[in-house]
């Protein structure tokens, strides 16, 4: 006996309001019984995310975060919420760590406990620093960004910072209320100084790298986005780090936006056009792989700028 279309309608009605997800407890409501339940697991219709919740999309990559997330806080009552590097993930935020899977929560209450896969930070997130996206309950961006502030180095912290600056999801005001979250809380002092390198202008986690290792070099650039307009071509080139006075420049080469044929070509057509634009123009190229030898940055860098 195979579940009924009409409990089976009902059941993907209220999974379509939620990502997906649905409940053992919503399952039971709809009229689906246990053992329909597993039927749906075994012929992988139905995919089991934390206890107690299951994923009914049909995407085949799988649940995404915000189903696996969903799926968590289903099952965790009132007051518990998306926090650290799970909220950021939802904001859109970028220059984390690598993700390893962990969904991060926030709650007061000491009936939901860390387990594989879960991190629950066990505190009572006051009501002005929380908030919905799209039906999840998270911490704000400020709080957020906060809490990463105290939970990362600095070279990650700087980047989550520029990467919520620049896309709009941290706001200027935000950014000024960021001491005011550190306030009183371990490792704040440390954090706090962080907060004024963060730049709105890095497009990108490796930009930010590339600037914090010219900052400490002592190079810091005086212009990010430094704006080459081309008249003839109708259009406007940016650099990514500028010493304009000296006539020296940096790109930031991440992998993806570089790698292909096409990336290429274009890559050499634009090296070409700021070198007809700017004569006497240096421009460095780095990538990931040099952020881990600073000296493959400052030394180049030195020289350009003809500086010891």
């Amino acid at each position: 006996m195979t579940i009924s279309g009409e409990v089976l309608r009902n059941v993907r009605a209220l999974a379509a309001k939620q990502d997906w997800v649905v409940t053992t407890a919503q399952l039971r409501a709809t009229g689906a019984e246990r053992r329909d339940v597993r039927r749906m697991l075994r012929a992988g219709q139905w995919v089991p995310l934390t206890r107690g919740s299951y994923w009914l999309g049909r995407d085949a990559r799988g649940p995404s975060l915000r189903a696996r997330v969903r799926g968590l806080l289903l099952t965790c009552g009132s007051q518990a919420m998306a926090a650290g590097p799970t909220a950021a993930r939802l904001l859109g935020i970028q220059g984390l760590p690598p993700d390893d899977g962990t969904l991060h929560l926030a709650t007061p209450h000491d009936t939901i406990r860390s387990r594989q896969g879960v991190h629950v930070h066990r505190t009572l997130v006051p009501d002005h620093a929380h908030t919905t996206l799209r039906g999840i309950p998270l911490t704000t961006p400020a709080r957020t960004c906060a809490d990463l502030l105290l939970q990362l180095q600095r070279a990650e912290a700087v980047s989550m910072l520029d990467s919520a600056l620049h896309q709009g999801v941290l706001t200027a005001t935000d950014h000024l209320t960021l001491p005011t979250h550190l306030s009183g809380r371990p490792g704040a002092r440390r954090a706090r100084a962080w907060v004024p390198l963060a730049d709105a202008r890095a497009e990108s986690p490796l930009e930010t790298r590339i600037r914090l290792i010219c900052l400490d070099g002592g190079l810091p650039p005086p212009v990010l986005q430094w704006r080459i307009p081309d008249p003839a071509q109708n259009r406007t080139y940016r650099i990514d780090l500028g010493w304009p006075a000296h006539l020296v420049g940096i790109e930031a080469d991440g992998k993806d936006p570089h790698s292909t044929p096409q990336a290429l070509y274009q890559d050499r057509f634009r090296q070409n056009r700021l070198a007809a634009l700017v004569p006497g123009l240096t421009l460095l190229r780095f990538t990931w792989a040099d952020t881990y030898r600073p000296d493959n940055i400052l030394v180049p860098l030195r020289q350009a700028l003809q500086r010891p």
